[in-house]
C-alpha cells in the first residue's frame, strides 16, 4: 500500500474548510458520544469510554513518532513529548485509569484554556492529506473532549482550588522546559522563542517578557473557562 500520500508537504490555511471540516467532525463526536453515555451507560461503562476517548490523542502523538522515525527526521529538540498537549496525551489515559481527582481538576483549566487555542489557531507543519495534519487534530481536538465529559457526564465539579493548582503547577512545567530547553538547545513550550505561526503569544511582547505576560494571561484564561461553571452553579441552586 502506497502511503507517499501522507508526506506530500501540502499547506495548511486556518480558517478554511481544512481547519473547520476536522473541528466541526471531532464536536460531533464529542456531542455523541457524550449523549450516548448520559443516556444508555451505567456509571462503570461511562468511565470506560472516557478511558478510550483519552487514548485518541495519544495515537496522534503515537503517528507523529512513527512517521518521523519511518523517514529518519525524529529530532529530540522537536519532538519529544515536552509541549503541554504532548505530555498530556501521556498523562490523560493514566489519570483517566486511576480516576486522579487531583490531576482531572489541573488538566480541565490546562486543556480548556490551552488546547483550545491551538484548536481555534493551529500551529502545524502542513496541511491535508499529511500525517501531520491528522496527528495534530487528533492530539489537540480530541484532549478537548476530554475534560467536557468528566465535567458533563461524570459530575466531575470543577473549583477554586483546582483552578490554584493548575497555575502553579503550570508555572512549574513551564520551569521544567527551561531547563529542558537549554540542556537540548530546543524550544518546548516556547519559552526560548515564538511559534512561527500567529497565536496569543505574537501579542504578548518579546522574550523574555512574554514569559511573564503569559503566565498573567493564563490566570485571565483560567478565570475565563472557570466561569461558566460558577454561572451553572449558581443558576442551579436558583
Amino acid at each position: 500500500m502506497d502511503l507517499n500520500f501522507l508526506y506530500r508537504e501540502a499547506e495548511f490555511n486556518a480558517f478554511t474548510t481544512q481547519h473547520g471540516y476536522p473541528l466541526l467532525l471531532i464536536a460531533i463526536i464529542g456531542v455523541v458520544s457524550i449523549c450516548i453515555a448520559k443516556k444508555f451507560l451505567t456509571e462503570p461503562q461511562r468511565w470506560t469510554m472516557l478511558f478510550v476517548l483519552s487514548f485518541v490523542p495519544f495515537l496522534g502523538y503515537l503517528i507523529m513518532v512513527v512517521a518521523l522515525l519511518y523517514d529518519g527526521s525524529f529530532d529530540i529538540k522537536d519532538d519529544l513529548p515536552i509541549h503541554v498537549c504532548r505530555i498530556l496525551t501521556f498523562m490523560a489515559p493514566i489519570i483517566i485509569w486511576k480516576r486522579n481527582r487531583f490531576w482531572m481538576g489541573i488538566i480541565y483549566f490546562w486543556i480548556i484554556a490551552g488546547t483550545l487555542n491551538a484548536n481555534i489557531t493551529p500551529d502545524m507543519d502542513f496541511g491535508y492529506p499529511h500525517w501531520d495534519y491528522f496527528s495534530y487534530w487528533l492530539k489537540h481536538g480530541f484532549l478537548v473532549l476530554i475534560p467536557l465529559y468528566y465535567v458533563i457526564v461524570l459530575g466531575i465539579k470543577i473549583n477554586k482550588k483546582d483552578l490554584w493548582n493548575a497555575f502553579w503547577t503550570a508555572n512549574l512545567y513551564m520551569v521544567f522546559s527551561l531547563v529542558v530547553n537549554y540542556l537540548l538547545g530546543s524550544n518546548y513550550m516556547y519559552t526560548m522563542r515564538k511559534p512561527e505561526a500567529t497565536t496569543l503569544l505574537s501579542y504578548m511582547g518579546d522574550w523574555p517578557w512574554y514569559l511573564i505576560t503569559t503566565q498573567l494571561l493564563a490566570l485571565v484564561l483560567f478565570v475565563l473557562v472557570y466561569l461558566p461553571i460558577v454561572a451553572i452553579r449558581y443558576f442551579n441552586k436558583s
